[in-house]
């Protein structure tokens, strides 16, 4: 069974930084200098926006102003999505000719990586379903939505999984006002979304549900997760990116 580096590595007051270590991992993976890897983290009150989306068309910059909430571009592209800490993520970083995914197209990669999250949320009694090309859906609600890269002969890969977020706030936050917007077009599909705890009708942990996806992973990727920690040149690099890029109003609102 092939083993795989699992990171519980999460910065929640400092989005930016979280997002920094994303690439940094990213760029580790492209160097051939570290595993393949799955990384669970959160945010403790951010909007991530794609990284080709323009910030004024896709969110409500005076209310995230208001509320003090953070702004950050992250390096996939996708839709603008809401995180605080009822909302777990997950990375994946792994070589393109990795057996695993060698000869998929990006929608199989898509499906196979989201299948870790639907046996995970079969722990619950919960039956998730991919909804091409990049969501997971309950019924007609989504609650997982996600973005990759590719580059040098790496996918990297992440998304999120609404536990128990908060779903009002995130309404509010990705409603943009139309004096806002202007003439500039939106590019997040907006749809209905619902939280785990909304099917299970009751609280569950997030140490509860890193556990349950832990197990939906080992079972969808045949693999043994075993817990590990950023080398020192992740860290490295992930400090860097923080201070010239991540941390950069120039970067997070460029266009």
């Amino acid at each position: 069974m092939e083993e795989w580096r699992l990171l519980d590595v999460e910065i929640p007051a400092n989005a930016a930084m979280n997002l920094a270590i994303e690439e940094a991992i990213f760029l580790g993976k492209m160097k051939r200098t570290i595993p393949p890897t799955l990384r669970f983290w959160r945010n403790r009150c951010a909007v991530i926006i794609g990284y080709s989306q323009n910030v004024e068309a896709e969110i409500n910059l005076s209310l995230c102003e208001s509320k003090g909430i953070q702004i950050v571009r992250r390096f996939t592209g996708g839709g603008a999505v809401y995180h605080d800490l009822g909302n777990l993520n997950y990375s994946i970083a792994v070589e393109v000719d990795y057996p695993l995914v060698k000869g998929m197209d990006i929608i199989d990669t898509y499906r196979l990586f989201s299948s870790g999250i639907i046996e995970g949320l079969r722990e619950f009694g919960v039956n998730a379903v991919f909804d091409p090309p990049s969501d997971l859906i309950i019924g007609s609600r989504k609650i997982s939505g996600n973005a990759q890269s590719r580059k040098k002969g790496v996918i990297f890969h992440h998304g999120t999984l609404l536990v128990n977020a908060d779903l009002d706030l995130l309404t509010r936050l990705l409603d943009v006002p139309k004096e806002e917007q202007g003439h500039m077009k939106l590019t997040s599909k907006k749809r209905a979304v619902a939280n785990l705890e909304d099917e299970l009708g009751y609280h569950v942990g997030i140490d509860a549900v890193k556990e349950a996806l832990r197990l939906g992973f080992e079972r969808a990727f045949s693999a043994k997760l075993v817990p590990g920690a950023l080398v020192t040149e992740e860290q490295k690099t992930a400090e860097q990116l923080f201070v010239e890029k991540y941390s950069q109003r120039r970067w997070n609102f460029w266009r």
